[in-house]
């Protein structure tokens, strides 16, 4: 399974088919609410942690069809939302408009966000954006990016509640609905702390697809000497989006960063 040589152009290749693949069941039948467990949740403790208020400048990366920045608009955050997907985020608008809120959907890389500053907080629910990387290099510089469009004493939000501190050697799982499948594959490479996978897409009439991306898979100190270069102070560490203490024996991690600089506004 392992094929040499994969970059972040390939990472990118198999975000838009899942993101693509997400899009198409949500619009031929499988509600957004099949993908909202906990929003609420998520969006109060961001809220809270990243101390946000009305007419706040927040920046939702991999904001996809808009699960959280659609409620964050409205609590009157103004919100920009990036995301690779094409479909997706024109799932975003169709809801926003839905909703009657405004938010600024933008199309592009979290690698390189074709956006300014200064945001007052930046949120990322989708998974741990360090693990969307081939590697410690391009991951320092896209959180160095993401870093600086937040405005000195900013905060930074992001993780997931199934982080594992480490990955099985091999594993597989599979999903389906009408009309195709999907296979995934994946092995963890401990000497370098890489998982490489794949993933097998079954469409229609049983045609093939096949993707794969290799992603740097860190320590929590490693993550946390990246947080040090690129400006950011670790202010809260917690397993999911909730006040329960932090605990390295079960699974999630969820941070919240702080810039450096300038005294917070509040």
């Amino acid at each position: 399974m392992h094929a040499p040589g994969l970059t972040y152009r390939d990472n990118l290749a198999w975000n838009r088919q899942m993101a693509a693949g997400l899009a198409r069941r949500m619009m031929t039948g499988d509600a957004p609410a099949a993908w909202a467990h906990h929003t609420e949740e998520e969006v109060r403790f961001a809220a809270i942690h990243l101390r946000l208020a009305a007419g706040d400048r927040l920046l939702d990366l991999g904001c996809g069809w808009g699960r959280h920045s659609l409620p964050l608009a409205a609590r009157g955050m103004r919100v920009t939302g990036l995301d690779l997907s094409h479909e997706l985020l024109a799932l975003a608008r169709y809801h926003a408009r839905r909703r009657e809120l405004t938010v600024d959907w933008v199309e592009g890389d979290l690698a390189r966000p074709p956006l300014r500053g200064p945001f007052d907080a930046i949120v990322q629910f989708c998974g741990n954006l360090l693990t969307w990387f081939p590697d410690r290099p391009s991951a320092r510089n896209a959180l160095g990016r993401v870093a600086g469009l937040l405005r000195p004493g900013g905060r930074l939000l992001f993780g997931s509640e199934d982080w594992q501190p480490e990955l099985p050697a091999r594993t597989q799982r599979w999903d389906e609905w009408q009309g195709g499948a999907i296979i995934y594959r994946e092995h963890f490479d401990t000497q370098r702390r890489i998982a490489h996978q794949q993933a097998v897409v079954f469409g229609p009439a049983h045609h093939r697809r096949e993707y794969r991306q290799q992603v740097w898979w860190p320590t929590v100190s490693e993550m946390e000497q990246l947080f040090a270069e690129v400006g950011l102070a670790v202010v809260g560490r917690r397993n999911g989006c909730a006040d329960a203490p932090y605990n390295p024996g079960t699974p999630g991690l969820v941070y919240v960063l702080e810039r450096g600089g300038v005294a917070s506004k509040r």
